[in-house]
């Protein structure tokens, strides 16, 4: 495996998140607050400064609700910019050098702004706080109205002159407060989402790594079963010839076309057996032979017409233990009749007081690559802390395993 480089990764600018119908109720919550506060806020801002006629009453009336909608609409898109949100809830400020003193629904749609852009995290909300506590500089060290459903007030009602300060401490540990709580609110929101669709997740792995095993155990047993019993179809069908010879030429070629299937079957079972993966998980749901069966395994390639010379003997094997001995048997035994057809093949049964093996030999000429099956005989084996050699000896080919009694 090669290293490439360092790369220099650009990461993406935050963007504004995804709005579904869900993401609009907190900023409509707050919006209808503002909107309700601006309701109930009587009509003063330019009516009590105007001596004309009623056109201008109207007008006035007019840019008063104009604006509050404004602010309205500013809430209402927080979550979606909160910059341009902020702009659209300071736009009717505008109007305060004519009218002297400002509504104080405006300056709460951009406290509410920061509010709800703070649910999509902190730095959303560092404009509109920033642009609400100018606002309260202004309005603490002004002397400007504001005005509220109660009337107009300032700052500095029934505290003397200069900058308010109790006020103006007031109004920013509110409105931060509201901030950080709603950031919390968010930050928790986030975290439940992150939390499930990391269940969500793990639970996918699992039945993906619980799929994989069950394709893994089932590739293992399809390839030592199958393989192992259409190998004995063929050398029936190639040794019947020689084991009757009384046979008309008609049976002679049946049995060459079933020798022929079974060939060929061998060869597509193993290239399907490819798009299968394999594991180290032995776990089974179903009885599997053990140690006790080799040697009936053994009778039935003998009866197939494959000499095999077995001697040893294996004592109170651990079914883990056998099952592996098992296999690794039946797959040598295959490999013997596919690389060396019609010659003994010898099995020696080993067992010390720690382990517990065997030894096979039979003829070869050459060394063949290893197939799925010796690699799916040496993961059994390795899974339970046991060796496996498979070599080419004096034009001998030499199978050895030895497996713990206990597996680790």
């Amino acid at each position: 495996m090669t290293t490439a480089a360092p790369t220099r990764v650009h990461l993406p600018r935050p963007v504004a998140p995804a709005l579904g119908w869900r993401a609009w109720v907190t900023p409509a919550v707050f919006a209808a607050i503002v909107g309700a506060f601006l309701v109930i806020t009587p009509n003063l801002v330019f009516l009590s400064m105007l001596e004309a006629d009623g056109a201008w009453v109207v007008v006035a009336s007019s840019l008063t609700v104009a604006a509050g909608a404004t602010v309205v609409l500013g809430v209402l898109l927080a979550r979606w910019s909160p910059g341009w949100a902020t702009l659209l809830t300071v736009v009717p400020w505008v109007l305060v050098p004519t009218a002297g003193w400002f509504v104080y629904g405006w300056w709460l749609g951009t406290m509410a702004v920061a509010v709800v852009a703070a649910v999509d995290g902190l730095r959303r909300a560092v404009l509109p706080w920033a642009v609400a506590v100018a606002i309260a500089i202004y309005y603490c060290g002004s002397g400007a109205e504001a005005v509220l459903p109660i009337g107009l007030v300032n700052a500095g009602t029934g505290n003397g002159p200069g900058f308010q300060w109790v006020v103006f401490i007031a109004h920013v540990v509110m409105f931060t407060a509201a901030v950080g709580i709603a950031a919390a609110v968010g930050a928790e929101r986030r975290a439940r989402a992150r939390h499930i669709a990391a269940q969500v997740t793990e639970q996918h792995a699992l039945e993906v790594e619980s799929l994989a095993g069950e394709r893994a155990r089932l590739a293992r047993d399809l390839h030592d079963v199958v393989a192992h019993h259409v190998s004995l179809v063929a050398v029936r069908a190639e040794s019947a010839p020689f084991v009757h010879p009384d046979l008309n030429d008609d049976a002679r070629a049946v049995l060459a076309a079933i020798a022929t299937d079974a060939r060929e079957a061998l060869t597509e079972l193993r290239q399907v057996l490819v798009v299968l993966q394999r594991t180290s998980d032995e776990g089974e749901r179903t009885p599997q032979p053990t140690a006790c069966d080799v040697e009936d395994l053994v009778a039935s390639a003998v009866a197939a017409g494959q000499p095999v010379d077995l001697d040893g003997e294996w004592r109170e094997v651990p079914p883990a233990t056998g099952y592996v001995l098992y296999r690794a048997v039946q797959e040598g035994l295959t490999n013997a009749r596919r690389h060396a057809p019609g010659v003994t093949a010898r099995l020696s049964r080993t067992q010390t007081d720690g382990a517990v093996g065997f030894r096979m030999t039979n003829p070869a000429e050459r060394v063949a690559e290893p197939g799925r099956g010796l690699i799916g005989m040496r993961e059994r084996v390795e899974a339970l802390g046991g060796t496996m050699t498979a070599v080419v000896d004096d034009d001998e080919f030499v199978l050895e395993i030895r497996v713990p009694l206990v597996p680790r």
